[in-house]
Protein backbone atom coordinates (compact mmCIF):
# COMPACT_ATOMS: atom_id res chain seq x y z
CA UNK A 1 0.00 0.00 0.00
CA UNK A 2 1.38 3.39 -0.96
CA UNK A 3 0.27 6.42 1.03
CA UNK A 4 1.57 9.88 1.73
CA UNK A 5 1.72 9.14 5.47
CA UNK A 6 4.25 7.05 7.33
CA UNK A 7 2.83 3.71 8.41
CA UNK A 8 2.79 4.63 12.08
CA UNK A 9 0.12 7.36 11.79
CA UNK A 10 -1.87 5.43 9.20
CA UNK A 11 -1.68 2.35 11.43
CA UNK A 12 -2.87 4.27 14.51
CA UNK A 13 -5.84 5.76 12.66
CA UNK A 14 -6.65 2.44 10.97
CA UNK A 15 -6.57 0.67 14.33
CA UNK A 16 -8.93 3.27 15.78
CA UNK A 17 -11.36 2.70 12.94
CA UNK A 18 -11.26 -1.06 13.36
CA UNK A 19 -11.14 -1.33 17.15
CA UNK A 20 -13.09 1.65 18.46
CA UNK A 21 -15.53 2.20 15.61
CA UNK A 22 -15.86 -1.47 14.60
CA UNK A 23 -15.27 -0.78 10.90
CA UNK A 24 -14.55 -4.06 9.09
CA UNK A 25 -10.81 -4.27 8.39
CA UNK A 26 -11.38 -4.93 4.68
CA UNK A 27 -13.05 -1.50 4.38
CA UNK A 28 -10.14 0.34 6.03
CA UNK A 29 -7.99 1.27 3.00
CA UNK A 30 -5.93 4.36 2.27
CA UNK A 31 -8.23 5.35 -0.60
CA UNK A 32 -11.44 4.94 1.44
CA UNK A 33 -13.29 8.24 2.00
CA UNK A 34 -13.46 9.07 5.69
CA UNK A 35 -17.12 10.08 5.28
CA UNK A 36 -17.86 6.49 4.19
CA UNK A 37 -16.03 5.05 7.21
CA UNK A 38 -17.42 7.47 9.80
CA UNK A 39 -21.07 7.43 8.85
CA UNK A 40 -22.55 9.77 11.45
CA UNK A 41 -21.60 13.04 13.10
CA UNK A 42 -20.99 11.44 16.51
CA UNK A 43 -18.38 9.12 14.97
CA UNK A 44 -16.66 12.13 13.39
CA UNK A 45 -16.52 13.96 16.72
CA UNK A 46 -15.26 10.85 18.52
CA UNK A 47 -12.52 10.36 15.90
CA UNK A 48 -11.41 14.00 16.22
CA UNK A 49 -11.12 13.57 19.99
CA UNK A 50 -9.31 10.22 19.69
CA UNK A 51 -6.75 11.60 17.21
CA UNK A 52 -6.09 14.55 19.51
CA UNK A 53 -5.66 12.29 22.53
CA UNK A 54 -3.48 9.69 20.82
CA UNK A 55 -1.46 11.80 18.38
CA UNK A 56 -1.63 15.28 19.89
CA UNK A 57 -3.10 16.90 16.78
CA UNK A 58 -6.29 18.94 16.80
CA UNK A 59 -8.34 18.38 13.69
CA UNK A 60 -11.37 20.00 12.17
CA UNK A 61 -14.42 17.81 11.65
CA UNK A 62 -14.79 19.07 8.08
CA UNK A 63 -11.26 17.91 7.38
CA UNK A 64 -12.32 14.40 8.39
CA UNK A 65 -15.35 14.45 6.15
CA UNK A 66 -13.49 15.69 3.06
CA UNK A 67 -10.45 13.39 2.96
CA UNK A 68 -9.59 9.80 2.23
CA UNK A 69 -7.98 7.80 5.02
CA UNK A 70 -4.55 8.20 3.39
CA UNK A 71 -4.95 11.96 2.90
CA UNK A 72 -6.15 12.39 6.46
CA UNK A 73 -3.24 10.36 7.88
CA UNK A 74 -0.81 12.42 5.78
CA UNK A 75 -2.29 15.66 7.09
CA UNK A 76 -2.07 14.48 10.70
CA UNK A 77 1.55 13.37 10.20
CA UNK A 78 2.50 16.72 8.66
CA UNK A 79 1.12 18.56 11.68
CA UNK A 80 2.88 16.22 14.09
CA UNK A 81 6.25 17.00 12.49
CA UNK A 82 5.55 20.77 12.44
CA UNK A 83 5.45 20.90 16.25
Amino acid sequence: MTTSAPESVLDVISELLIERFEIPSDEVRANAPMRALLTDSLMVVEMAIAVHEMLGVKIDEEELRGATLGEFAGSVEARRTDR
